[in-house]
């Protein structure tokens, strides 16, 4: 049968700049990792610059030839903070460029080349009855299929947290659109990271993270055996956090299940900034704190109840997420910076969180990018407990 990343090739093969032989196998041995190594061992010139903001400067903090990398999913919480919602920021310098080739897809067009061409990941589909959703327009209320997805998560049974767990355990799949601009041609990568994170129990204790390098999802919905693909590989990256600097979210054990308190206890604590709406705030918190804890079915039952309450969600219909699971998708629109929109995909059967997507819906700015277009998305795949920072729950 033939894989997903065969499926892009073939389907990329007549605009690719390089024939696939070029790089065949490649990826796998010893001293192209080497070669890579020493191409990307100076660092980069890069200089950040938030493009997916319309109102930021073009011209500020910028000399003329270096790299622009632009953050469609920028972090609006401080630099430094860990999140497994936060976004890649990839100044793509030549050997850059070519170790994306290398593990997933980069392609590089000019700047007058129609947006449409320039590739991401495959939009899933959403169907409501009558037929396919649009991703422009509004939605009905999905105050009805929130409450319904509450009772789902309600009837389930709380699990039993052993004796011996001193960690929180996750493991995600997660990608977001990496473009640089460079000479008048713009440059996208589609390479999505799996992710093990431990986070104690103990705020004493440390917070292991462990990413390693996807196989991306780009045709189609994938699976559970493509999205975890490179869950057994070498890590990319292994680091530990102290708990208290870097978890953007509490334990769901210190917060509350009524809605009203629960609302409150999800918003930050200071002030954010004026075209950042509640309802923003606290859908992102919801995907922040499936990202860090093993969320239990009573605490979802009363997140949905939550956002029950906020006329701005609306339903977006039944869909498969990119790990082949069956989910109903509810989406919030953001109209600050770039318009947005935030979709999360939600079990019907347990009322768990299985999966978030953030999609650019009328307009992509300079990103170069055909709209509607996915710039990010997050798989839940595995949640549970361990005894300690080396074992998966």
């Amino acid at each position: 049968m033939t894989d997903d990343l065969t499926d892009v090739r073939r389907l990329l093969a007549p605009i690719d700049p390089a024939p696939p032989e070029t790089f065949a196998g490649a990826a796998w041995t010893p001293r192209a990792r080497a070669t890579l190594r020493g191409i990307v061992s100076s660092p980069p010139d890069a200089t950040v610059n938030p493009a997916a903001d319309p109102k930021a400067d073009p011209a500020a903090g910028r000399r003329p030839g270096r790299w622009r990398a632009f953050d469609v999913a920028a972090r609006r919480r401080a630099v430094g903070r860990l999140s497994v919602r936060r976004a890649t920021i990839t100044g793509l310098t030549a050997g850059c460029v070519a170790a994306a080739l290398l593990a997933g897809i980069t392609r590089w067009v000019p700047a007058d080349e129609p947006a449409a061409r320039v590739p991401t990941v495959a939009m899933l589909s959403y169907h409501r009855s009558g037929g396919e959703s649009s991703m422009t327009g509004s939605l009905p209320s999905a105050r009805p299929i929130l409450l319904r997805l509450a009772k789902a998560a309600g009837r389930q049974p709380e699990p039993v947290r052993p004796a011996a767990a001193g960690y929180s355990y996750l493991r995600l799949n997660e990608w977001n659109l990496s473009v640089a601009v460079s000479g008048g041609r713009t440059g996208t990568a589609v390479v999505p990271t799996v992710t093990e994170q431990w986070t104690p129990l103990s705020p004493a204790d440390q917070v292991r993270r462990v990413e390693r390098r996807g196989a991306p999802i780009v045709i189609g919905y994938g699976s559970e055996r493509t999205a975890a693909a490179a869950a057994a590989g070498a890590p990319e990256s292994d680091d530990v956090f102290a708990a208290d600097a870097v978890l953007s979210s509490r334990s769901p054990d210190r917060l509350p299940l009524d809605a009203a308190a629960l609302r409150r206890a999800l918003l930050p604590p200071g002030p954010v900034p004026a075209d950042v709406t509640e309802a923003e705030e606290l859908v992102r918190a919801v995907i922040d704190l499936h990202s860090e804890w093993n969320v239990p079915p009573r605490l979802s039952a009363a997140l949905w109840r939550m956002l029950a309450g906020w006329p701005g969600l609306g339903y977006l219909g039944r869909t498969t997420d990119r790990a082949g699971r069956a989910g109903e998708a509810v989406a919030l629109d953001v109209t600050r910076g770039l318009p947005r929109r935030l979709v999360l995909v939600i079990d019907p059967g347990t009322g768990r969180l299985d999966s978030s997507e953030e999609i650019l819906t009328t307009d992509a700015g300079k990103l170069g990018v055909g709209v509607p277009a996915v710039i990010g998305y997050r798989l839940f795949l595995r949640r549970g407990w361990a005894p300690d920072d080396r074992t998966p729950g």
